[in-house]
């Protein structure tokens, strides 16, 4: 990580490392009039989505820290011998935050920012997640090509070296449409509000360019309509077998001639071959022609196929499994960390038996996904309960 991060991690970690330092940063924060219920936090190095959590709360306690180096002498002092000897290069210097920092902090958090909200979002098993998939590596595609730009023409080189690692990491896994899940675009037009429509088109061509664009649109429609074919064949009514079961009641009821029934056989194929053709051409091609559908927060799309499915029979069981489909089987918390799987970041040493059970445990335990920001906030209140309790003389804890 960068050391204007580390920077501000030491001064966060100085600072909770007693009780005293954190009466004294508490009376600062109040100084300095800092509009926020909670405290400081530091973060867990491995989790660059804890690292976002420390940034986007310590970015408000700039002021706080300010007040603080006036009220502690040893702040700088201890700071400046934490880590490597000072360098000529300011980001590598050690020592307080400086202005820069806060200025380029606040620049790196806005960045993650949008890849937290991706990768919760990618992440999510409470709701549909294929048809958006799309959507998410075309941001993806945006924001890399932007902040690359825009380092690239500065002199910023920490910035320069993550945008362009991240950019070529992104060209390994999604930069060949070839190599992707076909799936990963039928989801997409599954979704009304998307289909086939210029926004689904401006997507591709934006992300791929206009010639590798065009090639996907057709390939992705060719997929959308055989796999429809398929559907149509296990799901579809079958008029060839209604208009055989008729011929045969008609046979019955008076003798025809050879020529009479050979002819009855080929006008029952014709018509059940135009019938399957008709069928295909008001379940595919009507679902496409509707106008496409407001994009709105409170549009449920699984609602949305449930209430249409006698309008598009075999088009809705085609939703129903495609859309089940989940587009990262990998927890948000392997996504976030930068270490090896381990329980947790306090049992990483356990033999396989314990950590069997203690899975199996946890998998029973916490059926519902945990919510760092809330436990952030438990941790908060717990914090300042401890801060509170005072040991006297003769050994007694008292409550301030």
């Amino acid at each position: 990580m960068c050391h204007p991060v580390n920077r501000i991690r030491h001064a966060i970690k100085f600072v909770r490392a007693s009780p005293t330092r954190l009466d004294v940063f508490k009376k600062c924060v109040q100084l300095s009039k800092v509009a926020s219920k909670g405290l400081i936090n530091i973060d867990v190095a491995t989790r660059w989505n804890s690292t976002f959590l420390m940034l986007d709360n310590v970015e408000k306690f700039e002021r706080a820290f300010e007040q603080y180096a006036l009220h502690d002498p040893n702040y700088k002092t201890e700071l400046e011998k934490t880590g490597p000897e000072p360098k000529p290069d300011a980001l590598d210097q050690q020592g307080p935050p400086t202005q820069s920092d806060w200025v380029y902090v606040c620049e790196f958090k806005q960045f993650l920012q949008h890849f937290y909200d991706l990768t919760n979002k990618v992440s999510g098993t409470k709701y549909v997640t294929a048809n958006t998939f799309l959507e998410e590596i075309a941001d993806v595609n945006f924001l890399l090509g932007e902040w690359s730009d825009h380092v690239i023409c500065g002199d910023d080189e920490i910035f320069k070296c993550m945008a362009l690692k991240m950019k070529a990491k992104y060209e390994k896994y999604w930069g060949d449409p070839e190599k992707m899940n076909k799936y990963i675009f039928i989801a997409a037009i599954l979704d009304p509000r998307t289909k086939e429509s210029h926004f689904f088109k401006d997507m591709i061509e934006d992300t791929y360019g206009c010639i590798i664009g065009n090639k996907i649109l057709t390939s992705s429609h060719n997929e959308f309509v055989s796999l429809f074919g398929e559907y149509k064949e296990l799901y579809g009514t079958s008029s060839t077998s209604e208009l055989a079961s008729q011929a045969r009641a008609s046979e019955n009821a008076s003798e025809n001639s050879l020529m009479r029934s050979r002819y009855n056989n080929k006008r029952m194929r014709s018509c059940g071959e135009g019938s399957t053709s008709s069928n295909m051409r008001t379940g595919l091609d009507k679902y496409l022609a509707e106008d496409t559908k407001e994009l709105t927060a409170e549009f449920d799309l699984l609602e949305w196929w449930k209430l249409n499915a006698a309008r598009f029979p075999v088009l809705s069981k085609m939703a129903r499994d495609i859309l089940a489909i989940p587009i990262s089987t990998v927890a948000s918390e392997s996504a976030f960390s930068t270490s090896g799987r381990i329980l947790d970041d306090f049992r990483s040493s356990l033999t396989p038996v314990t950590l069997q059970a203690l899975i199996c445990t946890q998998d029973w335990l916490r059926s519902k996904p945990i919510n760092v920001e809330l436990d952030l906030a438990e941790l908060t209140k717990l914090e300042e309960g401890v801060g509170a309790l005072r040991l006297d003389d003769n050994g007694v804890i008292s409550i301030d």
